[in-house]
């Protein structure tokens, strides 16, 4: 029988036991979900950065639009979301504030970046091609990251399958509205 923190895949003879949603460090709880979309947003303006100033442009431009681009992407991305899932939040609207409790979709969050993106470029006064040139490698980057948190969060994953790659976890580890 698993235990609620093991994800297996039992095809390939994988098994892992307590893979852990979160770590607490001074007595606050820092779900690892989190720690891997930072990793990831970090990684992809390094990337964006490095893509940049190899093209002849200023990577302190990127450095300059990314807490902008952060802040208004997970502004973004929290809209979607309450958007998209308005039948909960319309009879409880403070909850729209509750990050904690989860609730970002990429989506909002990209599109969201690109609004940001444009208005910065102009603002600059910078050429927009190679700007969106260089943030469009760092993107995949960070999403790729970011998606190992969803593995740690137990989301995600797909469907439940008996393929090669198919992936277990215990029931009580999945959320409702997660199997379909």
């Amino acid at each position: 029988m698993m235990s609620a923190s093991s994800i297996a895949f039992p095809h390939l003879g994988i098994y892992l036991e307590n893979v852990p949603k979160s770590f607490t460090v001074f007595g606050f709880t820092i779900a690892i979900y989190g720690v891997m979309i930072a990793l990831g947003i970090m990684m992809g303006f390094f990337t964006s950065a490095k893509v940049y100033k190899a093209g002849g442009g200023n990577d302190d431009h990127i450095w300059d639009f990314a807490p902008v681009a952060v802040l208004f992407s997970v502004i973004g991305a929290r809209t979607y979301y309450v958007a998209m899932s308005w039948d909960y939040y319309k009879d409880n609207p403070i909850s729209v504030l509750y990050l904690r409790q989860g609730g970002l979709a990429i989506y909002g969050g990209v599109i969201a970046g690109f609004l940001t993106m444009f208005f910065f470029v102009k603002a600059k006064k910078l050429k927009y091609l190679p700007f969106a040139d260089a943030l469009s490698c760092g993107l995949p980057v960070g999403q790729i990251i970011g998606r190992w948190g969803n593995f740690f969060n137990r989301e995600a994953f797909g469907e439940y399958t008996d393929s090669l790659l198919a992936m277990r976890l215990p029931l009580d580890a999945v959320r409702p509205g997660d199997i379909t």
